[in-house]
């Protein structure tokens, strides 16, 4: 059986969402954000993932975070965050700097620049500016999304010369 998919649109510009500022924190969430519909299946389970909240709401951070297991952030947080997993974007949330993950799902808004990812998806409601390089990239119908785009081949990406 075949699944259509909504075709892809690119809103126009609407007003941001206010965010939540966040808080370094150790708590693990399974599904904050049941509620948020993302039509793309991986999507949709990266959201129900359980994930430590990094940047907790009304906390505002800067600096420089590393992990190596799924995070969230969902207050605001201006820098580096790389993880070795999953990195999740809280429809509250508001990121300023740049995102080194494998997996990368933005329900909020974040300006900067994604790097190294394999899959990046940008929800209904998620606004993007800045710039992506991905292997695979998904763009939610509602999706705010300005900057520059590069979808690679995973051996590019790394790097590695492709072959002739």
């Amino acid at each position: 059986m075949e699944r259509r998919m909504p075709q892809m649109r690119l809103s126009d510009r609407t007003q941001g969402t206010g965010g939540g500022a966040a808080a370094l924190g150790g708590m693990d969430q399974a599904s904050p954000q049941a509620g948020a519909m993302v039509p793309n299946p991986p999507a949709q389970a990266w959201i129900e993932e359980r994930t430590r909240v990094a940047v907790s709401r009304g906390i505002n951070v800067s600096g420089r975070l590393v992990f190596q297991e799924p995070v969230r952030i969902e207050g605001r947080f201006r820098g580096e965050i790389s993880s070795g997993e999953l990195v999740v974007i809280s429809e509250q949330a508001l990121l300023d700097g740049r995102v080194r993950s494998p997996r990368l799902l933005i329900l909020g808004e974040m300006q900067g620049e994604v790097v190294s990812a394999k899959s990046v998806v940008i929800g209904p409601r998620a606004r993007f500016t800045g710039k992506l390089e991905t292997e695979t990239l998904t763009v939610c119908e509602g999706a705010y999304l300005e900057g520059e785009i590069r979808v690679v081949r995973s051996d590019e990406s790394r790097g590695s010369p492709s072959e002739p």
